[in-house]
């Protein structure tokens, strides 16, 4: 079986992370994938660190439909037998040849599509990519809440297929090492939906000493700087802007958070066990499939009491010592459920569903 995978190539969030695992999941089982971008940047760049087959066709702008012909030559040519998109823009052009391509046509739907947009533009790519997921002709997805959605939109679930986030374990090794200050991290892009907010006006409500470092840029880097100094927390809280490896922010943290208002099953959470770090998250998504009370804490979204509970306590348990189990229960539950190799084997699962279909 040959594969190529579609993205745009400005994707520098989970979806690449995954894109990424996914195609080194595919090679570690034997199957033939290749990475074609439209543009140069970080999706390529970090395909090709990782030693994956990657081809750019630049696109002159994000509309331009000069790359269909060369597109349909290139996917017939190399006798691919599934295009796997990724994102809108590579979701709309497939749509626009899907008819002439020999190879069967499956989209990863990576967040969901209603809170992907904003704007007048944001409408019109919507709905482009709405057109894009009916004619797909299997829909991967992570977040069980778009199974409704899906119904919604009347596509058959005989044409979606469930899967999940992976991480690379080679190499792993975790150590917890307990800091002189209880030390937290967020891995996350400054944006609405990752609700940053609930979590800053939480910690100047807690009584305890701490530090947190908040990974990411955004449109809200602005107005979240803001809201620390209002809440007088400014002192403790350091935003680092985006950073393309975030190992060593693991290593320097006691525990990993994530307050956001929808997800899937972010690749942030195995990250954190990756390094051993137990994680406190918003129950939204697939996030309860790996964080419990035995790995960490689950909170409902939007309930300020319910987290500044589980912060006090993860505060204790990092006083008494025992952070550091529950970081290694996130840490073997991942490793156990959630490698590259098993995400290819059920990835691999959802394509031969597909091509046996017709």
């Amino acid at each position: 079986m040959r594969v190529l995978h579609i993205n745009a190539g400005n994707e520098d969030g989970g979806a690449r992370t995954y894109i990424v695992n996914l195609m080194k999941g595919q090679g570690l089982i034997g199957e033939e994938s290749a990475l074609l971008t439209f543009q140069e940047g970080p999706v390529s760049k970090m395909a090709r660190e990782n030693g994956l087959n990657v081809a750019v066709m630049p696109q002159k702008q994000r509309f331009d439909l000069s790359i269909l012909k060369p597109l349909i030559k290139y996917i017939n040519n190399n006798d691919f037998d599934i295009v796997h998109t990724h994102g809108p823009r590579a979701n709309y052009i497939v749509s626009l040849i899907r008819k002439k391509i020999n190879a069967k046509w499956v989209i990863t739907v990576h967040s969901d599509p209603r809170i992907d947009f904003s704007g007048l533009k944001g409408k019109v790519m919507l709905k482009l990519n709405l057109h894009a997921l009916k004619q797909a002709d299997l829909l991967f997805y992570i977040n069980p809440d778009l199974e409704e959605y899906f119904e919604s939109l009347n596509i058959s679930s005989d044409k979606t297929f469930k899967v999940f986030n992976a991480i690379d374990f080679a190499g792993s090794n975790p150590s917890f090492t307990r800091h002189p200050t209880f030390s937290m991290l967020v891995v996350a892009r400054l944006v609405e939906v990752k609700n940053h907010r609930l979590l800053l006006e939480a910690l100047s409500k807690v009584k305890f000493n701490f530090r947190l470092t908040l990974v990411g840029d955004g449109p809200l880097m602005d107005e979240l700087h803001n809201l620390v100094k209002d809440l007088g927390i400014q002192e403790k809280v350091d935003f680092v802007g985006f950073k393309e490896n975030t190992g060593d922010f693991y290593q320097d943290c006691d525990v990993s958070l994530l307050t956001s208002r929808t997800e899937s099953l972010p690749a942030v959470y195995l990250e954190s066990a990756a390094y051993g770090k137990p994680v406190i998250a918003t129950n939204v998504g697939a996030t309860d499939l790996v964080i419990n009370s035995e790995t960490g804490w689950l909170v409902e979204s939007e309930n300020e009491q319910e987290l500044i509970e589980a912060l006090n306590e993860a505060h204790t348990a990092w006083k008494d010592g025992t952070l550091e189990q529950k970081g290694m229960n996130l840490y073997q539950e991942v490793k156990d459920n959630y490698s590259i190799e098993k995400l290819a084997d059920k990835v691999n699962d959802g394509y031969k569903a597909t091509l046996d279909a017709n």
